[in-house]
């Protein structure tokens, strides 16, 4: 079994075994006859133990088999006789922890198991039993819920319906005392795709020459990476293009654009954080979280819905019971078969490309509205640029695309989803093992592949922590959206690289200031009485060649 969502990933085993409800006699030496219909099933060369099923001995002529049936009865026997001497030395459960361990049809640390009856049988002391062999179903633990008279055949079995009343439990109506169960190693390998690691190494290979490009292509020093590099750049080289717009903002740059060297009011009406996102994207952002959710609700309906089907309820306690991340039959993504391991790793990882794309969009927004925040205080104290190569006194970028006291606890976030989803759906792969622990091997022309299970499973309580990390997600950029610029803030120019600058055009241009402290606020103005707003060194603002706006006033 595997739940590792990458080219790398562990296989377990999954062993096949023979259950037995014996009288207690069984244990000390009593006789016992192996009854029933017999049959042979082949994988490949190798013949395995034949199936018992556990109904009522018929004298059915099975033409084919008549010839091995002696042969196969001794190797039963013999089988047995095994179990008989041994099974004494074997784990004792009592019933509780028995419906426990063999609920799941994964068992990857157990074989057979002797369930001990308070029936006596004088002439036969194995009362019943029979072989949990792999299905397309996944119901070889039927056995557990079987009925008197009813071979169970391929009907699933909750088992959690029976552990509330353990001590009644019986199976063919043989009361169950206890159970000896044998422990097996649990067998594991790592193991890797070629083809999912060909399509990684392309993908990194493709991303190393574009890396590669860019670095050759432009000069690094001079590539505007943050707001500040946008800054310092314009400071130095002014662009006349933005000459007497100095109150433009982000999402009005084209009205200003358009009525450039037009005088308007300063307006100290404290705007949202969201104001430096664009509409636009805030639609794009909410629209895509409204798909995942949507694809969440319907998936992860589905989910519910079968888990209920087959028999587990759905209140908090049993949810749990199915394990965080933790694989369990009820909890298949496919039944009637599987896939290989390369659709079943594509398939566990989709949730994590949208999660990947609705980060990308959200930390774009989150750092929008931090960069728009940090460039507000320029109109109430001194600060050096935020730049990304930083020299002098200049502030470098923030490591996590925010202020560390955000964005720690977003990265833990983002880490904690991330690995829900990965506990949500994830890979399973399963070497199945025989009843004499030994690799179940396959002919395709004899019979159907259980030799390794390729599927994905999930979690369904993992899918819920998933939602609520998605929507305490939404809750942080939806109450960053809603916070307020302080009061007499300057325009919110945010990423837009015209409104910045719009921002860099003061009187007095000293080479130099993008190295020193800043403050933005009025700095000069026209003959006709219309102010002018712009960033100016530390030095100009305490020289009385800079102040604050004032509301009613016009500048350009």
């Amino acid at each position: 079994m595997s739940r590792y969502n990458s080219l790398v990933f562990t296989s377990l085993s999954a062993n096949q075994y023979y259950w037995t409800v014996v009288s207690e006699s069984f244990l000390s030496g009593a006789p016992f006859n192996l009854t029933g219909d017999w049959r042979t099933f082949y994988y490949g060369d190798n013949r395995t133990f034949p199936f018992f099923n556990a109904s009522t001995p018929s004298t059915t002529d099975f033409t084919g088999y008549n010839s091995d049936a002696l042969k196969f009865q001794k190797v039963m026997v013999d089988y047995y006789n095994n179990i008989q001497s041994s099974a004494s030395s074997w784990e004792r459960l009592d019933n509780k922890a028995c419906l426990k361990a063999y609920s799941n049809v994964f068992l990857s640390e157990r074989r057979n198991v002797v369930l001990v009856s308070s029936n006596k049988n004088n002439t036969n002391s194995v009362l019943r039993y029979g072989a949990a062999d792999w299905s397309s179903g996944l119901e070889n633990n039927w056995w557990i819920c079987s009925l008197n008279g009813n071979d169970g055949g391929a009907q699933t079995c909750n088992a959690e319906t029976y552990i509330s009343s353990a001590n009644s439990w019986s199976i063919y109506g043989n009361p169950i005392e206890y159970c000896l169960s044998e422990r097996t190693a649990d067998i594991c390998s790592v193991n890797f795709s070629m083809t999912i690691m060909i399509v990684v190494v392309a993908f990194n290979a493709f991303k190393v020459l574009l890396m590669l490009w860019v670095l050759l292509r432009y000069d690094a020093e001079h590539i505007l990476v943050s707001a500040g590099d946008a800054a310092a750049s314009f400071l130095v080289h002014e662009d006349q293009t933005t000459l007497q717009m100095c109150l433009a903002d982000k999402r009005d740059i084209r009205k200003f654009w358009q009525a450039r060297g037009f005088a308007r009011p300063f307006d100290r009406r404290r705007r949202h954080w969201g104001s430096a996102v664009r509409k636009r994207r805030w639609v794009s952002f909410f629209c895509l979280m409204i798909f995942a959710f949507c694809f969440v609700a319907f998936f992860g309906g589905w989910g519910f819905i079968h888990i209920k089907d087959r028999g587990t309820s759905l209140d908090p306690a049993s949810l749990w019971s199915l394990g965080f991340g933790e694989i369990h039959q009820n909890a298949m993504v496919i039944y009637g078969g599987g896939g290989n391991a390369v659709t079943m790793a594509i398939l566990a990882n989709i949730p994590q490309v949208f999660l990947a794309l609705i980060y990308l969009q959200y930390m774009g927004i989150i750092t929008s509205m931090f960069l728009a925040r940090d460039w507000s205080t320029f109109a109430f104290k001194p600060q050096t640029l935020m730049v990304s190569t930083p020299s002098g006194k200049q502030r470098g970028t923030w490591l996590l695309s925010a202020p560390l006291s955000w964005g720690i606890p977003l990265l833990a976030l983002q880490t904690l989803l991330h690995w829900f989803l990965s506990q949500s759906i994830f890979m399973v792969q399963t070497e199945v093992y025989d009843k004499n622990g030994k690799p179940l091997v396959y002919n395709p022309n004899t019979y159907n592949d259980y030799t390794h299970i390729s599927n994905c499973g999930y979690s369904p309580i993992a899918i819920i922590f998933s939602i609520v990390a998605s929507g305490i997600m939404i809750l942080s950029a939806v109450m960053l959206m809603f916070r307020r610029f302080p009061t007499g803030a300057p325009p919110v120019v945010s990423t837009c690289s015209a409104a910045i600058s719009a921002s860099c055009h003061p009187i007095v241009r000293d080479p130099d200031m993008k190295f020193k402290e800043l403050r933005w606020g009025v700095n000069g103005g026209f003959a006709s009485g219309v102010g002018h707003c712009s960033l100016v060194t530390a030095e100009t603002w305490d020289a009385g060649h800079g102040s604050a706006p004032v509301v009613g006033y016009t500048y350009a």
